[in-house]
């Protein structure tokens, strides 16, 4: 496999990944308005600011890990494998985001709800939809989208 493809496959698991955290957002936010009763308006209000606040992660956070990401892919010798996608380290890290995840989801009522676990995967799973963008373009036309 070359690096390229490498790279649009890792662009791709993220922005798929996001998408997933999105879905399961908005379904933690229809499990909060029917049981535990929550306001369209709370949950409006919620996923407005969840979306800005990924948006804002997703553009000064997690791209600098796409970025980084990217490079280290670039600098790697040939022939890269499926395997070489993020650094081992990171592979370490998955599963702990994952229990994260589900410690969110089984203690919800002690950090607010429902509403808020939505929140917060709604403002990852955008973040990472935002951040995705690295690994599709090159640094210079992101640079040209981001100062017109």
């Amino acid at each position: 496999m070359n690096k390229e493809r490498l790279i649009t496959i890792a662009g791709g698991l993220w922005c798929i990944i996001g998408l997933i955290l999105v879905v399961r957002g908005f379904g933690l936010y229809q499990l909060a308005e029917m049981e535990q009763h929550a306001t369209e308006i709370a949950i409006t209000i919620s996923g407005i600011v969840a979306g800005l606040i990924g948006l804002v992660k997703g553009r000064f956070i997690l791209s600098k890990t796409a970025r980084r990401n990217k490079t280290r892919i670039h600098n790697l010798e040939d022939p890269v494998g499926l395997h070489d996608i993020f650094s081992k380290p990171f592979y370490f890290l998955i599963p702990m985001m994952m229990g994260v995840g589900i410690l969110l989801r089984s203690f919800n009522e002690y950090l607010g709800g429902y509403i808020v676990v939505a929140a917060i995967y709604c403002g990852i799973g955008m973040a990472l939809i935002v951040s995705s963008r690295i690994y599709w373009f090159s640094d210079a036309e992101i640079l040209e989208s981001e100062n017109p």
